[in-house]
């Protein structure tokens, strides 16, 4: 969860570099949160970069998305799972999470696969069996859209992603998260 003291680190970084005023914000966010009694100011420590809690939110993030999902008044992401997870879900559903769809599973190329590739770039899924794309489980394909996502080239795993995926992508943007 991160050891280092939020509102130091902000602090450093609200008066340092180019995203000075992004994490200006950032520490305007963080003394918020401790106003508002949803974390103490004594556990509100994180990253170097700002995020805390147990599922790594950014100040601003927290306010904008975290729940109270156990109750007690407070929204704490730091001392409460219920809090954390509830907050987690809430940010996803409003990354656009569809319930019931995957995030996306793994495909098995065809040999010499030279087709389009990339998250963003979604085809209906008959089109990608149209390609020769297979699941590797031996099921079909199934509905909807996807985006081939081949994070160690076209030698290596293969996936279709859905749209899933980019809420989970929002959350860290990382493609071999």
């Amino acid at each position: 969860m991160g050891k280092r003291p939020l509102v130091q680190s902000l602090s450093t970084l609200a008066c340092l570099g180019e995203r000075a005023s992004y994490f200006h914000g950032e520490l305007m966010a963080a003394l918020k949160i401790i106003a508002n009694g949803d974390v103490a100011a004594d556990r509100l420590n994180g990253s170097w970069a700002g995020a805390f809690g147990q599922t790594q939110f950014m100040p601003s993030t927290f306010l904008r998305l975290a729940v109270d999902l156990d109750g007690d008044g407070r929204r704490d992401i730091v001392d409460s799972a219920p809090d954390a997870l509830g907050s987690t879900a809430n940010y996803l559903h409003k990354s656009g999470w569809r319930p019931g769809l995957a995030w996306g599973f793994e495909v098995k190329l065809p040999q010499n696969y030279s087709g389009p590739s990339g998250r963003r770039n979604k085809a209906a899924m008959s089109t990608w069996a149209a390609r020769g794309l297979t699941r590797v489980d031996g099921r079909a394909l199934g509905e909807g859209e996807a985006g081939l996502l081949a994070p160690a080239g076209f030698n290596g795993p293969a996936f279709l992603v859905t749209s899933n995926f980019e809420a989970i992508y929002s959350y860290n943007a990382s493609e071999s998260y």
